[in-house]
């Protein structure tokens, strides 16, 4: 075998071995998070349990073209509450969606005002749409609410803050 041909078998080894070496080495180290890159991934919204507090937090992504929000907020008990941030009764409006007030939350189109202690809980009326226990997952110290929920209930949001 000539010198050449030699050198070019040593090099195809050695990016070969290094791929290898990285496929390899691509674990994830505890504490780290993973993109999910699958094409069949439902990730969705992900909450860190520890940033919740009585002052809500507002997530939003976008599905299909339309901006969706959910809050969380720590309630009196202790527990986490998490709602979509529209109106079930007036969610057709562009202001349906809620602002805290101290520990209430407040309705920008009709003024209802609703307890924190009520988020998640309550359904029907004028209130946050609420998201169950049965809605998202939470392991780890991290709270997911799927693709699939956000993507059936986008149709709240589409005349939502289009003022």
């Amino acid at each position: 075998m000539c010198k050449k041909t030699t050198r070019f078998f040593t090099g195809v080894i050695a990016a070969v071995m290094v791929i290898v070496m990285v496929g390899c080495s691509s674990e994830v180290e505890p504490g780290e998070t993973q993109e999910n890159t699958s094409d069949t991934a439902d990730a969705g919204i992900e909450i860190r349990v520890e940033d919740i507090s009585t002052s809500a937090s507002y997530y939003d992504t976008t599905v299909e073209g339309t901006t969706v929000e959910i809050f969380a907020v720590l309630a009196s008990d202790g527990t986490v509450r998490l709602a979509m941030n529209t109106c079930q009764v007036c969610n057709g409006s562009p202001y349906a969606y809620f602002e805290q007030d101290g520990d209430d939350f407040v309705c920008q189109n009709c003024g209802n005002h609703f307890s924190s202690d009520e988020v998640g809980l309550t359904s029907g009326g004028c209130n946050p749409v609420p998201i169950t226990e049965d809605d998202y997952t939470e392991e780890n110290g991290i709270i997911r609410v799927s693709d699939s929920f956000l993507e059936e209930n986008a149709y709240r949001f589409s005349n939502w803050k289009q003022f």
